[in-house]
């Protein structure tokens, strides 16, 4: 289905990015389209472009991936690539472009500008009602935005140190404005206020998700993006209660027992759920999205299970282990006796069913309500595990212990480990030091919990063009 948008040419200010300053004077060159109505603001927000290539950075980092020698070469002249599986906490050489934080502030100030300005838009053959669900939506966008950004760059918000140091917060459009570092507390409390905001905006009789555009939010969206920021934050009671709502919203989930291969012998031809083979491919068709991002378009450059990931699969019965692993990389190089990740499609790091699942059967288990989690995370299992055996609640370390292997499992390739770490850390759970020996080196690194390696420092080409942003 083609959608029909106006590209503006709104470019993050050059206080954020590695390009030349002057190609940033003029907000609306000549030549492009000026928003003016309310459609323009729609049309605007319909740009798909905000849901591809998230956090791909991060890629490598995830304890969970290993590289063997025979993969390891897929990624070796990839200076990126290769410090980001040494953990290292700067990844970019001087005059490196950092995608990732670039199309963050860019939507960033997309969003900005949409605030700013549509007030002032026509109706138009639009109803007036829709300036506060526009507005609502910018409010949202720029949430979301402001979540991935903030983990990816940032220590893990700590409520015993909110004044930490995190990234800059621009919240209007100011080309010239070169600003310095905003705390993890000022970063997270906007997070919720625009959130919150956004809900109150749109309504709550607005659909639950946006079934043609499932980048744009609806009201489950916003919920759920709650929950996790609260679930993110140490706030599990809040957690709870917003993903409750979420998913009283929309709970979709496929039965893993109805999804094969479109092609058994060559699995990196793609699936079939319940016979359509488009479902998959373009995460904007697959139901149990409820906000999507994404951060690949498949797996072609190869990574590993790490052995110690792999040992807690039940290979013979756990359908996640059937479609999402191979020994043959799309390449045809054997990695045996490794197994490679495989996704065909748009692996989400936004907001699914199965996330606000995990994220609701987390936070009960935090507060206490350990039966109601076990409950919650056998709902998930059922439709991920041949002839699955529900659990049964013991006690509240053991079923968060389960809860913690089954988000592994369940959002891997999604590099999300890497947060969710970082964020146990701070919690005060246990986190192993992790380590790693490096193919062509030799070299063992390690990462240790709350090291700088769980997160990124701001490359140096944007560091030069705004000095204060240096810690």
């Amino acid at each position: 289905m083609k959608i029909k948008y106006i590209v503006l040419s709104l470019v993050v200010a050059f206080t954020f990015s590695c390009e030349n300053p002057d190609e940033f004077l003029d907000v609306l060159p000549k030549g492009r389209v000026i928003p003016s109505a309310l459609k323009d603001y729609d049309d605007l927000l319909s740009n798909y472009a905000i849901l591809r290539g998230k956090g791909e950075n991060l890629r490598y980092m995830d304890p969970d991936v290993f590289m063997s020698d025979v993969v390891y070469g897929n990624i070796q002249n990839d200076v990126v690539s290769t410090n980001a599986y040494r953990w290292a906490h700067d990844l970019y050489p001087e005059n490196g472009r950092d995608q990732d934080y670039i199309e963050f502030y860019d939507y960033i100030h997309q969003s900005n500008f949409i605030l700013e300005n549509i007030g002032d838009a026509e109706v138009g053959n639009y109803q007036e009602s829709m300036r506060p669900i526009l507005r609502g939506e910018a409010l949202a966008q720029r949430a979301f935005e402001y979540f991935h950004a903030v983990n990816e760059y940032a220590p893990h918000y700590d409520p015993n140190n909110p004044e930490e140091l995190a990234i800059a917060m621009p919240l209007s459009v100011d080309l010239e404005a070169q600003l310095g570092k905003s705390s993890t507390g000022d970063i997270y409390n906007q997070i919720l206020s625009d959130l919150e905001r956004a809900m109150e905006l749109i309504g709550p009789d607005y659909p639950a998700i946006n079934r043609t555009m499932n980048w744009r939010p609806g009201t489950a969206s916003i919920l759920a993006l709650l929950a996790e920021v609260h679930l993110y934050m140490g706030n599990f009671s809040e957690a709870v209660n917003y993903s409750n709502q979420a998913l009283a919203k929309y709970n979709f989930l496929y039965d893993y027992n109805n999804v094969e291969f479109r092609n058994s012998s060559n699995p990196w031809l793609g699936y079939s759920v319940g016979g359509d083979i488009n479902a998959w491919i373009y995460g904007t068709l697959n139901q149990e999205t409820i906000w999507n991002r994404y951060t690949q378009y498949g797996f072609r450059t190869p990574h590993l299970y790490h052995p110690d990931f792999e040992a807690l699969y039940d290979k013979d019965n756990d359908r996640r282990w059937h479609l999402f692993s191979t020994q043959v990389t799309s390449a045809g190089l054997d990695t045996s006796p490794n197994y490679c990740y495989i996704y065909v499609g748009e692996r989400s790091v936004g907001l699914t069913t199965y996330r606000l699942m995990l994220t609701n059967a987390e936070a009960k288990a935090r507060t206490g309500d350990g039966s109601g989690a076990i409950a919650m995370l056998n709902q998930l299992l059922e439709m991920r595990i041949t002839n699955f055996t529900p659990y049964t609640h013991t006690d509240n370390a053991s079923t968060l212990q389960l809860i913690k292997n089954e988000r592994r499992k369940e959002l891997h390739g999604s590099s999300l480990n890497i947060f969710d770490q970082k964020r146990y850390h701070i919690y005060g759970d246990n986190v192993p030091t992790y380590t790693r020996v490096i193919p062509d080196s030799g070299d063992t690194v390690t990462l240790e919990p709350g090291d700088e390696g769980y997160y990124l420092g701001i490359a140096p080409a944007i560091l030069n063009l705004n000095p204060n942003l240096r810690d």
